[in-house]
Order: structure tokens, then sequence, then C-alpha cells
């Protein structure tokens, strides 16, 4: 059965970064089913990404090392055949979050990101168990310093608050039990890789979660994920991918109907999750449309893919401080807040800069070179719609033409790079 090409557009928008009008043509006469089973499939067959040299030269700059991370991942964001891997990869950034003024080491940031993406739609279980013993994880909330009879509980509470529980799951006593759970585990500061230091682990009896036993890390996550809290974890993920992918504060009813495919999978399959998500018919709804606005890294990505300009020509890393998001450097240990965070004035009006380069850019590459020889309607749909932008409202239509007939009673020299600038700048472009 064909599938509408505006349910089409918005499964490639929050999925990826955009919807291309040829990819949706070619998607549209296909079922939704076997269009999700499409995009979930494609990360298995995207190339692995490849790690820029100066990533891992100590002697290079600081500042360079990052360009060169910030660079390499917003192109591949952009071109990728698999975008679903790379949202996923921004998701779990914002979820499992390591900062690189924190943490310290280029090297150590990038490995991580390769963590994420390699087992971002793998099993939840292998993932944070991962994440709980990556460098990059370790340094940042501090369990490296984690010693037995000195416990630091800065990783056991997050783990719990903000990586797979929530708040109000857990007592005092919980984190502190926990932190001596994950005494030991650390990293070698000659190969920068996870260490376990056995003379620094806390062997004792730990009660957490009225359980006693010799608890060590590991066994904890066990716990949580498969254990006693196994229901209270799938709940807390689902709801955070919601909305991340949907809206914020989905229904009890969505969750319900989400999560028990996933605790169905061997050791808790994200796909699993994420097929479940994209089937339900409320992912499609009005208010799942205009449910969610773009990040900064997700606007600056789509305006890439629109005008097919790559990282070292518009610059994503001289921009997205204004506009709230470095990436590999989240505010603090909750990451990035969601959604109508990114409606301030500063944000706009580091948009607006942006916007002002891009059009440049874009224009003396080419961009929209045709639309003067277009009515201004058709010129301004056209132009909309290389922005993914194929059902604007009649007040952005309006606004546009007119300014295209009042620039075309004048010089007209601005109107092709302007046309780009203004479609970065509508209400439409806002919304993921």
């Amino acid at each position: 059965m064909p599938t509408p090409a505006p349910a089409v557009a918005h499964l490639l928008r929050r999925t990826g970064f955009s919807a291309i009008p040829a990819q949706v043509a070619a998607l549209a006469p296909l079922d939704i089913k076997d269009i999700v089973e499409r995009v979930l499939a494609a990360p298995a067959k995207a190339p692995a990404p490849a790690t820029p040299r100066i990533v891992l030269d100590d002697k290079a700059a600081w500042w360079d090392r990052y360009v060169a991370m910030v660079q390499a991942w917003f192109d591949r964001m952009a071109t990728t055949p698999a975008p679903l891997a790379e949202k996923m990869t921004l998701f779990w950034h914002g979820h499992f979050t390591s900062s690189l003024e924190k943490v310290g080491s280029h090297r150590a940031i990038w490995d991580q990101h390769l963590l994420l993406r390699r087992q971002g739609l793998g099993s939840f279980v292998a993932l944070a168990k991962a994440v709980s013993v990556d460098p990059a994880m370790l340094r940042y909330l501090d369990n490296d310093r984690n010693v037995r009879g000195a416990p630091n509980e800065n990783f056991a509470r997050e783990l719990m608050e903000l990586m797979t529980l929530g708040v109000n799951q857990y007592t005092q006593r919980d984190v502190a039990e926990a932190a001596r759970a994950w005494t030991g585990h650390t990293w070698n500061k000659e190969t920068g890789q996870y260490a376990f230091k056995a003379e620094r682990h806390d062997p004792g009896q730990k009660t957490i979660f009225g359980i006693t036993k010799a608890w060590n890390g590991s066994q904890l996550l066990d716990e949580i994920l498969l254990g006693s809290k196994r229901e209270v974890a799938a709940r807390f993920l689902a709801t955070k991918l919601w909305g991340f992918f949907a809206y914020p504060g989905p229904e009890p009813a969505v969750v319900d109907a989400v999560v028990k495919p996933y605790l169905a999978t061997p050791d808790l399959q994200i796909t699993a999750l994420l097929r479940a998500m994209f089937l339900r018919p409320e992912f499609y709804s009005a208010k799942a449309r205009q449910g969610l606005v773009r990040s900064p890294i997700e606007y600056v990505v789509a305006a890439m893919q629109a005008t097919g300009q790559p990282a070292g020509v518009l610059h994503p890393e001289w921009w997205l401080e204004g506009m709230g998001q470095q990436p590999f450097q989240p505010p603090n240990v909750s990451g990035w807040r969601p959604n109508g965070y990114w409606i301030s004035a500063s944000a706009q009006w580091a948009k607006s800069r942006f916007a002002g380069f891009v059009r440049w850019k874009a224009s003396e590459a080419g961009f929209l070179a045709g639309t003067k020889a277009m009515p201004p309607e058709v010129a301004v749909r056209h132009a909309l719609a290389q922005f993914g932008v194929t059902t604007p409202s009649a007040a952005t239509v309006g606004a546009m033409r007119r300014w295209v007939e009042g620039e075309r009673a004048t010089t007209r020299w601005a109107e092709q790079p302007n046309l780009t600038m203004l479609c970065l700048l509508t209400p439409e472009f806002q919304l993921a």
C-alpha cells in the first residue's frame, strides 16, 4: 500500500536531517512498514567512518584537532546513505554525555563518538556496559578517582538518574553502594584504555535496591536493565527516545506499546524500540509533525544538505556555540535540553548570522541560479522545496513572493542569495 508523501517526508526528516523531494518520491509507492525497514537496515551497510589524522596527533593545536572532529562528523551527517546511524549518534551524545573540555583528550572523545555510532542501534545492555567503562566517561564523571575507602558517587548517581532510570527511582543509599560497586574501574594513562585495578575495588557486601551481595559495576547494570528495574529503565529510555524523534511527553499508552516489543528482545535491542516507534500512528500525527524544533546541529546539517556545501565551506564550528549546541561539548552532565530550549532571541540571531554566511557561499556555487527566470511564486516554491519545505504555509509563500516581487522591481541582484537566506529563516525550516 503506498504511503502518503507527507508521511514519508516526516519519517525521513526525523530519522535523518531533511527530506529531499526525490527521496520522498522514490519511497512513497512503498508500504510504510517497508520504508521503516529500509531506514533501519541502512546503517548496517554504511562504511565505517575515517578518523582524521590530526585527531591522533597529540602535538597538534587544540583548536585544529577540534575543527577536524567537527567537520568530519558534519560531512558524514550531511552525506551518509544511513542518516539514522548519525541521528542516533547525536541522541547518545546528549544521553551518555562527555565533554572535551572536562576529559581533555580529543582522542578519547572521538573514540567514544565511534563507540556510540558502532553500538548505538544494537543491544542497550551492551551499549550501557561499553559506555560505563569507556575512558572518556570514566574521566568525565570521575570514576577514575573512585577507589575503595573513598568512593566517588558522581558516575553511580548519573548512571541511574540520567542514563537508565530517571529521578525518584533509587535512594541515596543505592547511590553510595553503587559507587562502591564501581570502585577500581579506571583507565590506563599510558595506553589510554580501560583498566580494572583490583586493589582499588571494594569487594565487600553492598545493598542496592534491597539486594545484598558483593556487587560489581556490570552486575548493577544487569539488575537495572534486566532485573528488578527492567520495566522502569525501559520506559525511561522509550520516553526519552520518543521525545527526541516525535514529541515530548508521550502518552502512557504510547510508551506501553513501544516498550513491549523492546522488552521481548534479548539484551534489549534498540532497533526493536525504534521500529515500534516509527510504526505508531501517533508518530505521524499533527502533534508529532509540529512537535519538534530542529536543534542547532540538525539545522546546520539540513542547510548543508540543501545547499550541497561541505563543512569546510560553511564552518559549523564558527556558528554553533552562538546557537547553543557545540558538538563534543555538552553544557553539563544532563546534556542538551530538548525542543523549546532552542527557541531564544540569542539563538535566532546566531542562526541569522549563519544564514547570512550560507547565502553567499551557496550563491557562489550557483545554488538557486535558475529562480530568476521563474514567476515569483514558482521561484519561491522551488527554493523552499530545495530545503525540504514542500508544504509551506500560505503566510510563508505570500511573504516570500512579495519580497521577490519587490526585489524584481529594483536591481534584482540580491534575489538569488537572499532567497537562500529567507528559506533558512522560515518557520517551516526551523521544525525538525
